[in-house]
C-alpha cells in the first residue's frame, strides 16, 4: 500500500514538474511548430497532463486579476485584508514563476527549462539539471542541455565533464560528442573531449560507449576507461582506479601507468604551455604519480625524475620535451 501510494505521489510530482515547464517554454521562450506539436501531444496524453496545466495557468491568471489594495478608508482596508492572506500563496507562486520567465540564466530556471548552455573557464563549476542529476565541468569546457519528453541529451562541446545521472529507465540520458555517443540511465562517469579524441572512464554503474552508428556498442562498468581517437574509429579500452575518475573535482590529477599523452591532455585546461614531444613516440611512455592542479608547473619540473626526458622552455608559452639519450 505504501508503494503503490509512493508511485502515485511520485507520478503526480512529474507530472506537475513538466506542466511547469511546458507553461515556463510557452511563455518565456519563443516555440517552434515542432514544439509546439509536442506540447499539444502532451496535453492531449492524459486528463492528468490537462488537469496540471490549467493548475499553473490558473494561478497566473489569478494573480493577474488580483485586486490591488486601497488605503482610501479603514473600512476598504478591513474588507480586503482577509482576500488577500487567502491571495498571498497563489501570489507567491506566481512571483516564482515571472522569476524564472525574466530571469532565464539565473540558477532558478536551471532547475525548469531544459534548453541550456554551460561554461566553465577559469574554475570548475557544480550544475543540478533539471532532473536532479548533476554535472561537473572542468575548466575550459562548454556543454549543451537539451532535455526532451522521452530523453535527456547533453552536447559536449569542448572539455571535460563528470555526470551523476539520476537514474530513469524510461528517459535515457544520452551524451553526444561529435559523432560519438553515450547512453546511461543511472551512474557515475566522465566525458573528456579534446581536439578529436573522446575518452569516458566510470566510477560507478554501466555506460554504452559507440563511436559511431556502424560500430558496434561497447559496455563500460566501474573501473573502466575507454578513448575514441577520432569519430568511428576503433575503441581502445583500460582499467582506471574508480576513485581516481575526474580527480580534477578535488583540485588533483591521480594517475597510475597512464600514457604521457593522456595526462598532457587532462594538464592542459591548467597549463599555460604548449607542448611538443620530440621524438612524438614519448607519447605512448606510461608514469604513475599525482598533479596539484594549483601547481601545474611542478609536473614538468619533476618530469625527469619519472621518464629520461628533458624539459626545455622554448617561451613563456612553449616547450619541448625531448628523449634523453644518456639514459635510453
Amino acid at each position: 500500500m505504501t508503494d503503490r501510494h509512493s508511485s502515485h505521489t511520485e507520478a503526480t510530482d512529474t507530472i506537475d514538474e513538466q506542466a511547469s515547464l511546458w507553461f515556463t517554454r510557452r511563455h518565456g521562450q519563443r516555440m517552434s511548430s515542432a514544439d509546439l506539436r509536442q506540447f499539444e501531444h502532451w496535453l492531449n496524453a492524459s486528463p492528468e497532463h490537462a488537469r496540471a496545466y490549467e493548475s499553473i495557468a490558473s494561478i497566473w491568471r489569478e494573480f493577474d486579476a488580483m485586486p490591488k489594495p486601497t488605503m482610501e478608508t479603514s473600512s476598504v482596508r478591513k474588507t480586503l485584508f482577509p482576500p488577500l492572506w487567502r491571495l498571498l500563496g497563489h501570489s507567491l507562486a506566481a512571483i516564482f514563476i515571472a522569476t524564472i520567465l525574466l530571469l532565464p540564466y539565473s540558477k532558478l530556471p536551471a532547475l525548469l527549462f531544459n534548453n541550456m548552455t554551460l561554461v566553465a573557464t577559469d574554475n570548475p563549476k557544480e550544475v543540478t539539471l533539471p532532473d536532479g542529476s548533476q554535472v561537473f565541468l572542468n575548466n575550459k569546457t562548454r556543454l549543451r542541455v537539451a532535455y526532451e519528453t522521452t530523453e535527456r541529451h547533453i552536447y559536449l562541446d569542448e572539455g571535460a565533464a563528470y555526470f551523476k545521472v539520476k537514474s530513469n529507465p524510461y528517459r535515457p540520458f544520452i551524451i553526444q560528442a561529435d559523432e560519438r555517443r553515450i547512453t546511461v540511465v543511472g551512474t557515475q562517469f566522465e566525458v573528456r573531449h579534446f581536439q578529436h579524441q573522446v575518452a569516458v572512464s566510470v566510477s560507478q554503474g554501466v555506460v554504452n560507449f559507440q563511436t559511431g552508428e556502424q560500430q558496434k556498442p561497447q559496455y563500460l562498468l566501474a573501473g573502466d576507461s575507454a578513448v575514441s581517437p577520432e569519430a568511428n574509429s576503433a575503441i581502445t579500452r583500460s582499467r582506471v582506479d574508480p576513485q581516481e575518475v575526474a580527480s580534477w573535482r578535488f583540485g588533483e590529477l591521480i594517475f597510475t601507468d597512464k600514457p604521457l599523452a593522456e595526462i598532457l591532455n587532462q594538464l592542459k585546461p591548467y597549463s599555460p604551455f604548449e607542448v611538443e614531444l620530440s621524438p612524438p613516440s614519448l607519447a605512448h611512455r606510461k608514469i604513475s604519480g599525482r598533479i596539484d592542479l594549483h601547481q601545474p608547473e611542478s609536473f614538468f619540473q619533476a618530469l625527469p625524475q619519472l621518464l629520461p626526458v628533458q624539459v626545455v622552455y622554448k617561451d613563456k608559452n612553449n616547450l619541448l620535451i625531448i628523449n634523453n639519450k644518456n639514459n635510453k
